[in-house]
């Protein structure tokens, strides 16, 4: 995300903030009171706490690098305030009979907090505070203790008066060293990432490196006593006014802010952030109740998955992910030592769930089909009544929905008049209707240059001629006010022909973030008039559109960019190249490829070869990855694919599973373009690189598909006015609040969503890039379709794609592929031994002519190729190389 309204701004408060950064950072290291701290030790962890009660420090023996787990007053001494909520500290709301809830805070209950400590134990009491907000009408124990191989934190209430007493709030405040923007920071190697699933009984967090260099902590419920979370709430400066731990707050920033979790939320509800019903703790005099959580030293998700068996929890897997299209068919496994008493839908009458097979080893797999669109839970009850919540949510067919949204583009969302002519504007959930501003924060900050990427590459694979004369018209509008004819600058805020640099808010900005998404479409462009000669008259020939996106290529890494920065969307500079070549434009196919070589070089030595704008990010992965893949450099392959994994989530959420953290934690943001964007690198790396392919399918392919949710099909907005409209993220913590950027102040959430259309766009362009049907032979699901329906007969395999392109088909098990250049195919069958491939095959524009279809992992020798009845000329495949096989499609 690249946000600011004014460059020059951004580049004063990024000053000012440096500045207060490191001022900060003395002043708490200078007047920070000495902690009476205790430390336990084992060979697991060292853990030392704090004299307010808390963890201070969370560390792993012998772990590959120092790092902390948890915030302080140390690693962020912008949160070292008066109204600290360090992990360990707790929140409370409770009521005497039916009273209002009054809040008690162990941060304010000094006056009531005695610590004893022994060798392997630390004891926090607190009882009677004569703080409004403290603790008192209960006894609070907190016992941190080192128990075997994990750490014990047993949370006791007491009710200590002579009447009931209604805990509606129990909340666990867990600033985690999630902290990217400290000055002279190893952020890989000194902060964290954590992803968290708040699922009742079965709920936990993982913590780890961003880098996913491991081991990493798991803390899970102590199954024993019925604790787990309900809900996660996120601080906001609109709710926490002046507060350091509110996102944005503290010197310098926090952007995420603390997210506290709870046991229970009858109270906190309020802030509308829940997807779980809402529960109290009701203790009569004298009764008392203990919670408990562990932490665990991890190395792999493996050992996550492992240790929630173990632990008596449920470990979840699902295909193709906790989200899918209502034409595709999913399965999922409940994995427990526990019996499973019910598995209940959220909407049974549009819902289709059913027991596959015979339970073994615990693991208990079940079929599901919806078709209610949107968010779809399905609750587990197990055990002696303890529950979960898995999240699903369906979308309509693939094809279905990017359809949709290209015709929403072209019926619209093009400006008819005014300086916009032409040109995709933003569609506004609220108003129903496009922004039509220019200058300010109106078309611009690189996003506006999205909305036509997305449809140039939608049309070079599926082509419609409405959409292909709209996309015409809009180049021409953008060439004649937003890129220089000699220079090719491109412009990143709308401005006017004539406009100077001082009017409308200096909205002339050279900004390299947008050149990727003007050359892109250019490329796109020409690949259209290139397979689609006879479609439309174009206003200018395939070469000329090549060369515009080589010209803005060559002028962003000819000054105007870095060869040291990955922006997004350079996936497709090996196919610039190509295409230069096979145009005969071989000095200008050299320099893309030297570009490629430099962005290589600036980062084969780095130990986190992932730059981009921010300390922390994920923009650059998919250019590194490229350059990598490029010049076959294994080692970065690896450090990308395991880092972007180790980034997303893989909880059974679906706002969450396969989705990366961006800088904004896991409350808000979610869905951005680099979900599908880098998803070509896991993509590319289970197929060519991976020793565990089967596996690392399960993520990736959840990463394909997951910008295509941003389309709404009503499950968004049912409005008919917003159907087929795009919503720029997802606000994972929901709320009364609307987080916004360059959103109206005072915009309004849809279902969770955002109201404007943003860079929504550029994951569609990545996704179309990628969206394949996929088939592996899963450990647990045994031979699966990702995106297809499959089954095997004899030494065959038949697949029938839903993947929404039907260009691309993975076997991953037999390390077999093949991609379509044009047209489609609706079944393919494959032999076990890769040497036959038969398919059915569609032409979209019903004239004559040749596709190309390219084939990894063909069994070497000669083959007749026959179309249509008709035999063509045979082709030889050799070991290890692609196959291009030239059909002639008749009309």
């Amino acid at each position: 995300m690249k946000k600011t309204a004014s460059p020059a701004l951004l580049r004063r408060t990024r000053a000012f903030a440096s500045t207060f950064g490191l001022l900060a950072f003395a002043l708490a290291t200078r007047f920070a009171p000495d902690a009476a701290a205790a430390t336990l030790s084992n060979s697991t962890f060292n853990v030392q706490t704090g004299d307010n009660g808390e963890i201070s420090s969370f560390q792993i023996t012998g772990d590959t690098f120092p790092t902390n787990y948890v915030m302080n007053a140390t690693n962020a001494p912008g949160q070292n305030t008066a109204d600290h909520e360090w992990v360990g500290e707790l929140m409370f709301s409770y009521r005497m009979g039916t009273g209002a809830f009054q809040t008690a805070l162990t941060q304010a209950s000094a006056d009531a907090r005695n610590v004893q400590s022994t060798a392997t134990s630390v004891t926090v009491t607190y009882e009677n505070s004569g703080n409004a907000k403290g603790v008192k009408n209960f006894k609070l124990v907190e016992t941190y203790s080192l128990v075997n191989d994990y750490l014990s934190w047993q949370i006791a209430l007491t009710n200590t008066g002579n009447q009931a007493l209604e805990f509606g709030d129990i909340g666990l405040p867990l600033p985690f060293n999630e902290y990217w923007f400290q000055q002279n920071d190893v952020i890989y190697e000194t902060r964290t990432v954590y992803h968290s699933f708040t699922g009742n009984n079965s709920s936990y967090i993982t913590v780890q490196r961003p880098s996913g260099v491991g081991p990493f902590l798991l803390m899970v419920p102590d199954t024993t006593t019925g604790a787990g979370f309900e809900y996660m709430d996120n601080w906001l400066k609109s709710e926490h006014a002046g507060s350091a731990w509110a996102a944005g707050g503290g010197t310098p920033s926090w952007p995420s802010g603390l997210d506290v979790f709870y046991i229970h939320s009858n109270a906190i509800k309020s802030t509308n952030r829940g997807y779980l019903p809402n529960t109290s703790l009701n203790l009569a005099a004298g009764a008392s109740q203990t919670y408990g959580f562990k932490f665990f030293k991890v190395n792999s998700h493996a050992d996550v998955q492992q240790k929630l068996y173990d632990e008596g929890m449920i470990d979840i897997t699902a295909v193709p992910g906790m989200m899918f299209a209502t034409d595709m068919t999913a399965k999922f496994d409940l994995h427990t030592s526990k019996p499973i008493t019910a598995v209940t839908p959220q909407y049974p009458s549009e819902t289709t769930v059913s027991p596959v097979g015979t339970a073994s080893n615990g693991h208990n797999i079940y079929q599901l089909k919806l078709s209610h669109l949107g968010p779809n839970n399905v609750t587990v009850t197990y055990g002696s009544g303890e529950t979960t919540t898995l999240q699903f949510y369906a979308l309509e067919p693939l094809d279905a929905a990017l359809q949709r949204h290209a015709t929403f583009m072209v019926d619209h969302t093009v400006a008819a008049s005014g300086a916009l002519k032409g040109v995709f504007d933003d569609w506004m959930m609220d108003t129903k209707k496009v922004r039509g501003a220019i200058g300010g924060s109106g078309w611009g900050d690189d996003w506006g240059w999205t909305h036509g990427e997305f449809l140039a590459e939608k049309n070079a694979q599926s082509p419609v001629a409405a959409e292909v004369t709209a996309l015409d018209n809009y180049l021409d509008a953008v060439w004649g006010n937003a890129i220089d004819h000699n220079s090719y600058i491109v412009q990143d805020w709308w401005c006017p022909a004539g406009t100077s640099a001082t009017n409308i808010m200096n909205c002339y900005y050279d900004r390299a973030f947008a050149y990727p998404h003007a050359f892109n479409t250019y490329f796109s462009m020409y690949k259209i008039a290139s397979l689609y000669p006879n479609l439309v008259t174009y206003h200018s020939s395939a070469d000329d559109y090549l060369i515009r996106a080589y010209n803005i290529l060559h002028t962003l890494y000819s000054g105007h960019g870095s060869n040291g920065t990955g922006y997004m969307g350079e996936q497709t500079l090996p196919d610039i190249q190509a295409a230069l070549t096979a145009g005969g434009h071989t000095t200008e196919a050299s320099f893309v490829q030297s570009t490629i070589n430099k962005l290589h070089t600036a980062f084969k030595g780095s130990p986190y070869p992932y730059g981009s704008e921010y300390s922390y990010d994920n923009t650059g992965e998919e250019a590194v990855y490229m350059a990598a893949k490029q010049n076959n450099d294994t080692d970065i392959l690896s450090k990308v694919n395991v880092k972007t994994r180790a980034c997303r989530g893989q909880e059974p959420t679906w706002y969450y599973y396969a989705d990366p953290v961006t800088l904004n934690g896991e409350n808000w943001w979610q869905f951005q373009y680099t979900a599908a964007l880098a998803g070509y690198c896991m993509d590319d790396y289970l197929r060519h690189n991976s020793a565990t392919p089967e596996l690392d399918e399960r993520l990736s392919y959840a990463a394909k598909i997951a910008n295509v949710n941003a389309i709404n099909s009503g499950q968004i907005d049912s409005d008919p006015a917003n159907l087929g409209a795009i919503s720029w993220t997802y606000q994972a913590m929901k709320g009364n609040v609307y987080v916004n950027s360059f959103d109206p102040a005072n915009g309004k959430l849809h279902n969770g969503w955002r109201e404007m259309a943003g860079e929504a766009d550029l994951g569609l362009f990545g996704a179309i890039r990628i969206l394949s049907a996929d088939v592996a032979n899963d450990p647990i699901f045994g031979l699966f379709g990702y995106g297809s329906d499959v089954s095997h007969a004899g030494t065959c395999t038949s697949v029938t794609p839903h993947d929404g392109v039907f260009k691309r088909l993975n076997l991953i098990s037999q390390k077999f592929h093949f991609d379509l250049n044009r047209d489609r195919y609706s079944g393919a069958t494959i032999s076990d031994t890769n040497d036959y491939v038969g398919f059915t095959l569609q032409n979209q524009t019903a004239d004559a002519h040749q596709t190309q279809l390219t084939i990894e992992g063909l069994a070497a020798g000669m083959y007749n190729v026959n179309v249509g009845g008709t035999a063509a000329s045979p082709v030889t495949a050799s070991a290890g190389k692609s196959t291009v096989v030239t059909l002639s499609v008749p009309a």
